[in-house]
């Protein structure tokens, strides 16, 4: 009964919108401007799209096609964003650490006597480095071509479901890394060699909040 009630409730401002539609090309508007008009008094894409679905769907007597791949083009796309997203934590782990071990090699704590056998895991973390940002480099470059191919997937509930997931982790992470300073600064315990630190964990978060936002942007078809 629940579903039903959802459902009835997405269908009533379909149908508004798709009568508003009809109405709106009997009167020589185009469907660009209906589109356009209609986005911008607030009504989302998905919403505007069923609408012009039920409208088509009207005027020719047959429903919308859908490729029959469409099923497998999602695992497919799924298996690469969540193998992308992968190893995006791997490499920026290892590049992290990297520059921690860094940071105390040039500012070394009397106090802790580790630090000339960091080599380990500097060799453990370049080599990470090494293997697995070659592979998320490739990754990207397979679903930025796949965008370029197919504009529609900019809107596929995949990417932007895994996509706001690594936001909300580079998001946390970073919020994270700056209570730990503020509560460091008002503690008296601040560091140089632990602000180099939180900087690298900044600046890494930052690099993937940025990146992944204007990922998000819709982008410009090839005419």
């Amino acid at each position: 009964m629940a579903r039903e009630s959802n459902s009835s409730q997405f269908r009533e401002p379909i149908l508004i919108l798709s009568s508003f539609i009809e109405e709106a090309r009997t009167k020589g508007a185009s469907d660009e401007f209906i589109f356009q008009l209609l986005k911008s008094r607030g009504w989302s894409q998905q919403e505007v799209e069923s609408a012009f679905f039920q409208v088509y769907e009207r005027l020719t007597g047959l429903p919308v096609p859908v490729p029959a791949r469409r099923s497998s083009e999602s695992a497919r796309d799924a298996f690469l964003y969540l193998l992308s997203f992968a190893t995006l934590g791997i490499w920026t782990q290892a590049l992290g650490q990297v520059g921690f071990i860094i940071v105390n090699q040039l500012l070394p704590d009397p106090l802790n006597r580790t630090y000339g056998s960091q080599a380990y895991a500097l060799a453990s973390s370049l080599a990470r480095l090494l293997v697995v940002f070659p592979i998320y480099l490739l990754l990207m470059r397979l679903l930025i071509k796949d965008l370029a191919a197919q504009p529609d997937k900019n809107q596929s509930g995949v990417r932007r479901w895994l996509t706001y997931l690594a936001l909300f982790i580079a998001t946390l992470v970073a919020i994270i890394d700056l209570v730990v300073f503020l509560s460091s600064l008002l503690r008296g315990e601040l560091t140089p060699r632990f602000t180099y630190k939180v900087i690298i964990v900044l600046i890494i978060a930052g690099g993937i909040l940025w990146y992944y936002l204007s990922w998000l942007q819709p982008r410009p078809t090839r005419s």
